[in-house]
C-alpha cells in the first residue's frame, strides 16, 4: 500500500493563506488522519477514499483555533496520515476439527505519510503579496506609522527566518536642549543575526531608548522628536508627543500579538442604577439595587491607518486596561461607532462604550 501527499505545501504560511483542504492520495481501504500544532494533537479523524483520494477540509479554522486557545503568534503545523494495520492471522486445527485463530502478538509497523516543519504566522487579514514576501517585508502590525507618549513604549515584532541578519537603519529627528526648535538628525546602523532558529522577535522601543542612543554622541543633551526606524525591507514612523494619554488599553491585534493603544480622547461616565422600592411602617426603603458603570470614549480626530488599526481594538478577543504600573484587568467593548473614511476632508473619529469584565470598578 501506498500513501502520499497530491500537493505539497509550502514551507511557512500566515494562517489566513492556509489552504482550506488538503488532499492524500491512497490505495489503503482508509486512513487516519492527525493534524498537530507545536506537537500538540488538535484533530483527529478517520477518512474513507472515494476514487483513492481522501480530502481534509477546512484545515485553517482547525490550526486557527489551536492558536487563538494557546495564544500563539507562531506555531509549527504537522499532518499525519496513517494507514490501517493489517495483523497476520495463523489459523490451525485440533484432532477433534475445531479451529483456532491466533493473532501476532506483534504488530507490523503502521505506514504513514508525515507533512511536517511548516510554520504558521496567525494572520486574520490575506495579503497579495503572499506569506514569505509579506513575513520578509513587513511587521506584525497593521501600522506604518506611530504616535507615542514620551512616557509611553512599544514592542515591535517580526517574524525572523534562522540566521538571517537583516540591516537596522534607523534615522532620528532631534533638537538639542541647548537648541530647542532646530531639528537635526542621526542615524545610525547595525547588522547582527538576531535568532539561530525561526521565531517571532520582540524589539522595545521608546522615546528614552532613542534618546540614550542620540546622547551617546550629542553630550549636551536632547529631545528625540521622531524616527525612521528599518529592520531590512520593513519600516515604520515613529513620532513622539509631550500629550500624556487620557486612556491606555491592551489587546490581541490581527497577528494574535499583545499591542498597546494610547488614545487622547474624550470620556463620559455613566452610571445606570436599577432598583426596586417598597414602603414599610410609613418608610421607604430600597432593595434589589444593580448599578452598572459604563464608559464612553470618543476618540480625538484619527488618520486612515490609525483608525483601521485601532478597530481591531474593538473586535479583539482579548483587551486589557492598565489599572497601575504592574497589573492590567479585562475589560469589554460594547456600542461600537466606527465609520472609517479616506476622505481627506472628514475627521475620523471612532466612539466605543467599555466596561471592567468583573464588573467592579477600580481606583
Amino acid at each position: 500500500m501506498a500513501t502520499s501527499i497530491i500537493k505539497d505545501l509550502d514551507y511557512i504560511y500566515l494562517s489566513s493563506h492556509l489552504p482550506e483542504e488538503v488532499s492524500f492520495e491512497t490505495d489503503a481501504a482508509s486512513l487516519k488522519i492527525d493534524i498537530y500544532v507545536n506537537n500538540k494533537k488538535v484533530f483527529t479523524s478517520d477518512y474513507y477514499p472515494y476514487s483513492m483520494e481522501v480530502t481534509i477540509r477546512d484545515i485553517r479554522s482547525i490550526v486557527e483555533a489551536a492558536m487563538i486557545s494557546e495564544r500563539l503568534s507562531l506555531s509549527t503545523l504537522k499532518i499525519v496520515a496513517t494507514e490501517p494495520v493489517e495483523q497476520k492471522s495463523n489459523t490451525t486445527y485440533d484432532e477433534n476439527g475445531n479451529i483456532y485463530v491466533n493473532f501476532d502478538e506483534q504488530p507490523a509497523e503502521p505506514i504513514t505519510e508525515t507533512v511536517d516543519g511548516i510554520k504558521v504566522v496567525f494572520c486574520q487579514f490575506r495579503t497579495s503579496r503572499g506569506s514569505d514576501t509579506f513575513l520578509n517585508q513587513s511587521f506584525l502590525t497593521t501600522r506604518s506609522s506611530v504616535l507615542l507618549p514620551r512616557s509611553g513604549q512599544m514592542k515591535l515584532c517580526h517574524f525572523s527566518k534562522a540566521n538571517a541578519h537583516p540591516k537596522n537603519d534607523v534615522l532620528v529627528y532631534y533638537e538639542e536642549t541647548a537648541h530647542p526648535g532646530r531639528v537635526l538628525t542621526y542615524r545610525y546602523s547595525s547588522t547582527s543575526v538576531q535568532t539561530t532558529v525561526q521565531k517571532v522577535i520582540v524589539t522595545e522601543l521608546s522615546h528614552s531608548y532613542f534618546t540614550s542612543i542620540v546622547n551617546k554622541v550629542n553630550f549636551t543633551g536632547c529631545r528625540v522628536l521622531g524616527v525612521e526606524y528599518r529592520l531590512g525591507n520593513r519600516l515604520i514612523n515613529i513620532f513622539f508627543t509631550d500629550e500624556e494619554p487620557t486612556a491606555t488599553f491592551k489587546f490581541l491585534n490581527a497577528f494574535n500579538i499583545m499591542e498597546t493603544a494610547y488614545l487622547f480622547n474624550t470620556t463620559a461616565i455613566k452610571t445606570d442604577v436599577d432598583r426596586s422600592e417598597t414602603v414599610c411602617g410609613n418608610q421607604t426603603q430600597f432593595y434589589d439595587e444593580t448599578v452598572k458603570v459604563r464608559h464612553e470614549v470618543e476618540t480625538a480626530p484619527l488618520t486612515h491607518d490609525e483608525a483601521m488599526w485601532l478597530n481591531q481594538m474593538l473586535t479583539s478577543r482579548l483587551v486589557l486596561k492598565p489599572v497601575d504600573n504592574y497589573d492590567t484587568a479585562q475589560i469589554l467593548i460594547s456600542d461600537i461607532t466606527s465609520e472609517v473614511s479616506d476622505s481627506d476632508k472628514e475627521l475620523v473619529r471612532i466612539k466605543f462604550s467599555w466596561k471592567y469584565a468583573d464588573g467592579n470598578e477600580w481606583l
